[in-house]
């Protein structure tokens, strides 16, 4: 679309004739938030990339215009209450996500906008677009919610209560920035407020690239006993 491409990897498979885009995808994710986590004091963990279950990622041409990572937690595993992310919110969120019949949650984190396609640069919301695509998927997926933390020291809530997420507590500190703590419900037939934001989401969801196995699919189940 216009020289732009949605790639959705799995940092677990990744086909070889994509290898060479992943790997600029993964250097992208960490020389930005090396700048960001250690701006802060922290120090970036280069397994929090390969335990997700997506990388969603815009390219236009071979250049990464934005990315986001994202992990499907079910908060009524054990392993999944205990995996840090979850272990950063409210134990009354995630009983309250689970008491509302939610408990198929979809992170996205490390979203980020590579700083000459942000909004001072480009009449492309990339922001909005970003997170649209990560709607799309979990719309299309078993999961019930989507949850964001974005940082409330930059514009980023504002974008994701633009695009109808409900605050569900107060803010967390992650790697030593505030956060808020966000969720998007389902939705049958999504709408976008902004005509832009609108025709790109569409545009790339229709025509993304799958890097390997479908992420986030549904399949049916049986509820045959193994022998």
């Amino acid at each position: 679309m216009f020289g732009f491409k949605l790639y959705l990897f799995s940092p677990h498979f990744v086909d070889e004739a994509f290898t060479e885009t992943f790997n600029k995808v993964y250097i992208a994710w960490k020389e930005s938030f090396i700048e960001v986590v250690e701006g802060a004091g922290g120090k970036l963990d280069p397994d929090d990339f390969f335990r997700n279950d997506v990388v969603a990622a815009i390219l236009y041409n071979d250049e990464v215009v934005a990315l986001s990572t994202m992990t499907m937690f079910d908060l009524r595993l054990l392993s999944s209450i205990e995996h840090h992310y979850v272990q950063a919110l409210e134990p009354k969120t995630v009983q309250n996500l689970v008491k509302d019949k939610q408990p198929r949650v979809i992170s996205i984190e490390y979203l980020n906008v590579k700083p000459q396609w942000r909004k001072s640069h480009s009449n492309i919301l990339w922001t909005e677009v970003l997170i649209g695509v990560g709607l799309k998927l979990m719309d299309d997926s078993p999961a019930d919610v989507i949850m964001g933390t974005p940082r409330t020291d930059v514009k980023v809530l504002d974008v994701c209560l633009n695009l109808e997420a409900i605050e569900v507590q107060p803010p967390i500190k992650k790697m030593n920035y505030p956060c808020a703590v966000v969720v998007f419900q389902k939705q049958k037939n999504r709408k976008f407020k902004n005509d832009g934001t609108a025709q790109y989401v569409e545009g790339l969801y229709k025509d993304r690239v799958l890097t390997g196995a479908a992420p986030f699919s549904q399949q049916n189940l049986t509820n045959k006993k193994v022998s």
